[in-house]
């Protein structure tokens, strides 16, 4: 029965990724296994939440496979932006506001993203039509050595398309995103609607509070 249940919010956030060129391989992390481990079906992530009894049950955004001996060969087409409710001092009222303001700014693009209350705040999901920049001569690393080639750069280890990643989470949330969460491919992991967040639950909250639910489809 439980699987029934959460077999639909699965097929979601699969829809997501449609674009993508490999739907599988892709990693996984649940509240039972609490490391990533590949997947390999749609079928095979609804037993793992099962057996998690839904709880923290997150899907990885990109293929685990984005790179071929050292060089990038997928694009940064999944923006993730996260809104955490403590960051705005736990006031329902500001983290609504930072919301709006993000929906309002990705609307510019005349698109509207996937809203997700993850029951400590809020992730915003938008597929994206993109090119792998590492690819494209003009933002070849070797033109901004200060970035990616200094010892004292956080980004050295990052690639151009990943950098991206972090560029628009703080463009659309005009910089009110999560400042801990550093989006990478490997670590772009987002929940699944009807699951229940282990933080919230932790704390007290009840399973119903504690439920990630779709804001915006």
């Amino acid at each position: 029965m439980m699987g029934q249940m959460i077999s639909e919010p699965i097929d979601f956030i699969l829809s997501h990724f449609n674009h993508q060129l490999n739907l599988f391989p892709r990693k996984m992390m649940t509240d039972q296994r609490r490391y990533q481990f590949t997947v390999f079906s749609r079928e095979e992530i609804v037993e793992h939440c099962k057996q998690s009894d839904n709880i923290d049950c997150r899907i990885g955004a990109y293929p685990e496979y984005v790179e071929y001996k050292g060089i990038v060969r997928h694009p940064p087409d999944f923006i993730f932006v996260d809104l955490d409710l403590p960051n705005f001092n736990n006031d329902k009222s500001k983290i609504d506001r930072v919301l709006r303001k993000t929906l309002n700014k990705i609307k510019e693009l005349r698109t509207q993203p996937t809203a997700i209350w993850s029951g400590n705040g809020y992730h915003i999901y938008l597929p994206l039509d993109a090119i792998v920049l590492d690819q494209v001569d003009i933002f070849s690393k070797d033109n901004f050595p200060s970035i990616f080639q200094s010892s004292f750069s956080k980004y050295n280890d990052y690639s151009v398309s990943e950098l991206f990643l972090k560029f628009a989470k703080d463009y659309f949330s005009v910089g009110e995103a999560d400042p801990l969460h550093h989006p990478k491919y490997k670590n772009s992991l987002i929940r699944i609607p009807d699951t229940y967040n282990l933080k919230c639950l932790k704390s007290g909250l009840t399973k119903e509070e504690s439920k990630v639910k779709i804001i915006q489809k």
